[in-house]
């Protein structure tokens, strides 16, 4: 996904001095000026990187990550004077969109969840690259990028791969436990030693999924996609069931997950290559240790370098949708989706769906009238978010002065699994005079759906941090602060 932008040749030192010269002379100039204008144009490009569509349940927004690159592929930064415009496509009409926010280095702030995924079939353990196997490298290249990780606010994973998916290590912050999971892989047996690379892809997007923000998964692997089944046995799990690149791909899209495929040895598999270009991912080829290592890195630093981009887009009842992003005279479109609580990708249901929604949407408003009509004996506030790494209610009694919401294990409240919060994201802090709590935090968040920095707290508002939901309670009067 790829487009380009505009260079304004009018800084070109070169053509201003032409103005000198003789007339033959100037045409040959401007010739040479619009051959050098039109080469840097065709160079220069922009990769829309990931479409996430998990904040459009919650405040019906879409976060888009590109990354600007000059002609020489290094990643550029975006000059003033550009400005993106967006545009839903609905048939033969474009849409413009407002854009809510462009922030620049997007994923270096809110840091990225990286699933590592590693070839462990036989022929990685048998077959060398230079004068290491290629599990050893591989294993070398992973340690290093680990130590070159300097954001606090990034997360890693770890699984690997042959006959069957084995995670080894869940998203998380980079800790000794890693290398543990790291040199716990062994050489598996021969009828373990097949490479389910599709079905591995899949995997790996479902155990990312959970998690916000930048996320990507980054695949090394030696050879083709090479299932059980052409041993002419059912597989152990998945009997018969064959997994095609499709099948990655859709999960890829679905989830919103980048991939970027690392190549060791003679053969690739040529499909990865299509899969992590569509799916926002780049391909690599590595011929050394010191090839490898720097391609880990190189993949970590280009994601800092990415802008997001947020915008509303509207609900036309289809799932799948049409976006073009276009800078100057250039553009580029790419299909989002859009979740739904029923589901992706089902027919419209029928009328008859609606007999067990209303009873569960009956269950669900008893449930909250009889927590919420029993009045809070202090000031409270309490988690309303779901996920992996959720509970599924959590509640904290504002006692302290100064209460902590955030990443971090001194956080009075702690959010885990979600990684564009930060270690301490807001605080509540409580005024004794006026009896107030009033909630802030150094970035944008939702009160009740409208976004602030700082709000003065009453009985049942609604706070979003990063699509996290925090419902705030207090007793009407009687209690004070800190009361038991």
């Amino acid at each position: 996904m790829k487009m380009s932008f505009a260079l304004d040749i009018r800084s070109s030192g070169f053509c201003r001095e032409a103005t000198a010269v003789g007339e033959d002379m100037k045409r040959l100039t401007i010739i040479a000026c619009l051959l050098l204008f039109f080469s840097v144009l065709w160079g220069q490009s922009i990769e829309i990187t990931q479409i996430e569509n998990r904040r459009f349940l919650a405040d019906g927004t879409l976060d888009v990550y590109f990354l600007p690159r000059d002609e020489g592929g290094r990643p550029q930064v975006l000059t003033e004077n550009v400005e993106p415009e967006l545009f839903v496509v609905d048939g033969e009409k474009r849409i413009p969109q407002r854009i809510l926010s462009l922030e620049q280095d997007a994923p270096r702030r809110q840091g990225i969840s990286f699933l590592l995924l590693i070839d462990n079939s036989g022929s990685m353990h048998d077959e060398y690259l230079g004068n290491m196997l290629r599990f050893e490298t591989a294993r070398f290249a992973v340690e290093q990028f680990l130590q070159d990780i300097d954001n606090p606010l990034d997360r890693i994973g770890l699984s690997a791969f042959n006959t069957f998916y084995t995670p080894l290590m869940p998203v998380s912050q980079v800790s000794a436990r890693f290398e543990n999971a790291l040199n716990s892989i062994q050489r598996p047996a021969r009828e373990h030693s097949y490479t389910e690379l599709y079905r591995s892809i899949r995997e790996a997007a479902g155990d990312l999924a959970d998690y916000r923000g930048r996320r990507a998964i980054i695949v090394l692997s030696d050879g083709e996609n090479f299932p059980y089944t052409l041993s002419g046995n059912p597989h152990p799990l998945y009997g018969n069931q064959e997994f095609n690149p499709q099948d990655a791909l859709k999960t890829l899209l679905d989830e919103g997950i980048s991939l970027y495929a690392v190549h060791i040895g003679e053969k690739q598999d040529k499909p990865l290559d299509d899969i992590a270009k569509r799916s926002g991912g780049r391909s690599f080829t590595a011929d050394d240790r010191g090839n490898l290592m720097n391609i880990y890195l190189t993949i970590r630093d280009e994601i800092q370098q990415e802008y997001r981009l947020r915008f509303r887009p509207p609900y036309r009842g289809a799932e799948i949708h049409t976006m073009e992003l276009k800078i100057a005279n250039q553009s580029s479109s790419a299909d989002y989706y859009v979740p739904h609580f029923l589901g992706k990708y089902s027919d419209p249901p029928g009328w008859l769906v609606l007999i067990p929604l209303v009873i569960a949407a009956g269950l669900i408003a008893l449930s909250f009238l009889y927590v919420w009509e029993k009045p809070a004996k202090e000031a409270e506030i309490n988690l309303l978010a779901a996920g992996k790494n959720f509970s599924p209610r959590t509640r904290v009694n504002l006692t302290k002065n100064v209460t902590v919401i955030g990443a971090g294990r001194n956080a009075d409240m702690t959010i885990a699994g979600n990684p564009a919060v930060r270690e301490s994201h807001a605080s509540i802090v409580f005024d004794k005079a006026s009896g107030n709590y009033t909630v802030s935090a150094d970035t944008e968040f939702r009160v009740n759906n409208r976004l602030k920095k700082s709000h003065t707290l009453k009985s049942g508002d609604v706070l979003d941090f990063e699509g996290t939901t925090v419902v705030f309670d207090k007793p009407v009067k009687g209690k004070q602060h800190g009361s038991s």
